[in-house]
């Protein structure tokens, strides 16, 4: 009887590899994990509590401590902390990241001798605001992992296509007509003005999509119409925007960014790191695809006059992803280093906004707060070299030729 399985390595590439692999993604996953259920695990409101016999879940619900109070005004001022409910069902750690204990205070030692009980216990201190240092830790890895990510697939849906199309079609290929020229001038110079009125932020993004729509039907309808052709020399375009990126310092464009930019907080954040990390895409898929554009299996498939856009979706960039994906890891954790970087000056992110380099910009002016140093640095140091093991390992077998998961063969008994 013949039975077909799969081999698998493991659904990680790489989890036999040594020991220092596998606790790499172990470190990563826990991370992602808490990350993912952070507001669950950490927060102030309580899944579920009643009061004279009604049952309400704040947490769930969104439901607050004032509307409660109105609700009761025997209980009034209902507090999670402090009221006396018939039953409470709280989150492990009872504090959000906003949640400022003013009975405990600020600047306290998680070795230090503590007024609340131990359910409330502030397990790593608290900061120089009297915010608890843990909730301050697990709301970094949602902000460091949104960031490092998010910046980076920016990056890649904007650097993959340019690198792409650079090498592909290099400067003569690329043929427009002088109405595609003019109509992508007018696009510009409409994007232009509609930046700068006294618009709200909702009305200028829905702006830039109608017009992002409308270019795309011109650029449509315009190709029936038969005029003079030109040919743009996008690869020399790509490569000058790429030299113009790499000549300005990194922290310059960011704070050109946060001036610049109407919208604040992370997305300001990702969009200035990817605007720094678009170009390493650009370049490792342009040689990529350089390399690939001459196998006779793409020569054929140009003889066999299959569109141009086709041949790069199915039969180049599919197969050129596999060594750029090892530079997006690598990508995720500078990105994360910059994160942490540009929190630490206080540039970027709100002030009250907690994550790992927030956390350790606060011990520049408390030096004896010890643990506002070695909680988020160790948190920043495992995630970097995390990254770093498995952008290596994958580096590896790329270099030495190791097939994906899905590209190991069935194995017949």
């Amino acid at each position: 009887m013949k039975k077909e399985a799969l081999s698998y390595y493991t659904l990680l590439p790489g989890w036999r590899s040594p020991l220092s692999l596998r606790l790499s993604w172990l470190f990563i996953l826990i991370v992602s994990l808490i990350a993912i259920l952070g507001p669950l695990i950490s927060n102030e409101k309580p899944y579920m509590c009643r009061l004279e016999g009604r049952t309400y879940f704040p947490l769930f619900s969104g439901i607050s401590e004032a509307e409660l109070s109105t609700l009761y005004p025997s209980f009034s001022p209902v507090e999670w902390r402090s009221t006396s409910f018939e039953s409470i069902w709280r989150a492990p750690i009872p504090y959000s990241h906003t949640t400022i204990d003013l009975a405990s205070g600020s600047h306290l030692s998680p070795i230090a001798s503590q007024p609340l009980s131990l359910r409330f216990r502030h397990w790593l201190g608290t900061d120089a605001l009297g915010r608890d240092v843990l909730a301050g830790m697990i709301r970094g890895c949602r902000v460091s992992l949104l960031i490092g990510f998010g910046s980076m697939l920016l990056a890649l849906l904007f650097g993959v296509p340019l690198g792409s199309a650079a090498a592909y079609w290099g400067n003569r290929k690329w043929r427009v007509s002088w109405i595609q020229v003019i109509e992508t001038l007018i696009f510009f110079i409409l994007l232009f003005i509609i930046w700068w009125l006294p618009f709200s932020v909702f009305l200028k993004y829905v702006l830039l999509i109608l017009l992002i729509i409308a270019l795309a039907m011109v650029f449509r309808f315009s190709r029936t119409i038969r005029s003079k052709q030109t040919g743009i020399p996008i690869d020399t375009i790509v490569m000058s925007l790429i030299s113009i990126v790499d000549s300005f310092p990194g922290l310059f464009i960011i704070l050109i960014l946060l001036v610049i930019l109407p919208v604040k907080g992370l997305l300001t954040v990702m969009m200035a790191i990817a605007l720094l990390r678009w170009p390493v895409m650009a370049r490792y898929m342009r040689a990529e695809v350089f390399k690939m554009k001459e196998s006779n299996y793409i020569k054929a498939a140009q003889l066999l006059n299959i569109p141009d856009l086709k041949i790069l979706k199915n039969h180049l960039i599919p197969y050129a992803f596999r060594p750029v994906m090892i530079t997006f890891i690598f990508g995720v954790s500078s990105a994360i280093l910059a994160e942490s970087s540009l929190s630490f000056l206080g540039i970027g992110l709100p002030p009250e906004e907690m994550n790992w380099g927030r956390l350790l910009s606060q011990s520049r002016n408390h030096f004896d707060d010890w643990w506002l140093v070695l909680f988020p640095g160790c948190a920043i140091f495992f995630t970097l070299l995390s990254l770093y093991t498995i952008g290596n390992m994958l580096k590896k077998r790329v270099e030495q030729g190791i097939p994906d998961i899905h590209q190991i063969p069935l194995i017949t008994e």
